[in-house]
């Protein structure tokens, strides 16, 4: 890639390791690769810069937020969802403190531990999102249903499901147009199929390791990475901005970013979550965005920070605590995509499954 200020500026050393490396058999699924998206590219980075087509993507280690598409034309792709135009409503709670305070009541809503798991019991996790692909000014949105079963004992053999549906929304031009202008209109550059491996390390052979070696992170938390993490508010801030220090764009904004991150993999624990949300309620940005907020049917409340043109969102259910999902909104227009466009969409939920394969009732 380019050496390019602005670029570096936009995305950290990590940020771009992990966005190059989802297009290899070693990054992860719902990894950063899939995260950001076009609006930050343009946004943040104020130009486009082609990307060279690299060899398929395989699937994630674990499950965040990166993946590029790249077709011989040097395609940006990121995750998205659905692109609304949304409006955003002022309501009385968004004054100072409001956030923090609701965040934290929805903290303690969180159970000590989260549903356990019997020997050969499975955690489901499942994951709907709206990548978007773009093609100099064409661009469109391709669904994508994730699929991972955890076993009660993660040294066991773990299962990653992942499809594209083919369902797409066009965000700038028409298919039509885009094929008459020679841009290939498919889904070949993500994924799909299965795969099995122990404490989900899928590419540890390929690496040349032992199984369940993988480093844990943000973006492909282990069990040992979760455990590390202080429960405590004050240190578990202090954390994040240690490790999110001169990544993102915005020191703030990329808090938001990094919870989301760990909490879209479904595998945090209870009393972590926790911690998390009393963490994330002591940035000071940290905004009520939307108090009813809806993803695939699920109504929760909507945390975010805004920065750079751009907004991030973490959605969670006031009632339970639960972290249903997350979005990301345009707060500038960018070539055809306007202010109040919802730029990624991502929900997830969780369940205990009694057979890997298997998916809950419903």
């Amino acid at each position: 890639m380019p050496e390019d200020d602005n670029v570096r500026d936009m995305w950290s050393e990590d940020e771009l390791d992990g966005a190059l490396a989802a297009l290899q058999p070693a990054q992860d699924a719902d990894d950063r690769a899939f995260r950001r998206t076009k609006a930050d590219l343009l946004v943040a980075a104020g130009a486009h810069e082609p990307v060279p087509a690299p060899r398929p993507a395989e699937p994630p280690q674990r499950r965040r937020r990166w993946a590029w598409w790249a077709a011989s034309v040097g395609t940006v792709a990121a995750m998205v969802a659905s692109v609304l135009v949304v409006q955003t409503v002022q309501f009385d709670d968004t004054i100072p403190g409001a956030a923090a305070e609701q965040l934290n009541s929805a903290a303690a809503k969180i159970g000590a531990v989260d549903e356990p798991l019997a020997p050969g019991q499975y955690r489901y996790i499942a994951t709907h999102a709206w990548w978007m692909a773009s093609m100099d000014e064409y661009a469109y949105l391709a669904e994508n249903l994730l699929e991972t079963w955890v076993p009660a004992e993660q040294a066991q053999e773990w299962l990653w499901r992942r499809d594209v549906t083919g369902a797409r929304k066009w965000v700038s031009g028409t298919e039509q147009e885009a094929r008459e202008a020679g841009f290939p209109v498919d889904e070949s550059g993500w994924p799909e199929g299965e795969w099995r491996a122990p404490c989900g390390d899928w590419f540890a052979e390929e690496e040349g390791r032992e199984p369940c070696a993988a480093k844990g992170g943000w973006q492909n938390p282990t069990e040992e990475f979760l455990a590390s993490l202080p429960r405590d508010t004050d240190a578990l801030h202090d954390r994040l901005r240690t490790d999110t220090d001169g990544r993102g764009h915005d020191p703030d904004l990329e808090m938001v970013v990094y919870v989301a991150d760990v909490l879209r993999t479904g595998l945090v624990p209870a009393d972590l979550r926790a911690a998390l949300y009393r963490a994330l309620a002591m940035v000071p940005s940290l905004e009520i965005t939307e108090q009813v907020a809806n993803l695939d049917g699920v109504q929760g409340t909507a945390y975010g920070i805004s920065a750079k043109g751009q907004r991030h969102d973490v959605i969670v259910d006031p009632m339970t605590g639960q972290f249903i999902g997350e979005r990301q909104v345009t707060e500038q227009s960018f070539d055809d995509i306007p202010a109040g466009t919802v730029t990624e969409y991502t929900s997830v939920t969780t369940a205990v499954v009694l057979e890997i394969g298997v998916r809950p009732p419903g």
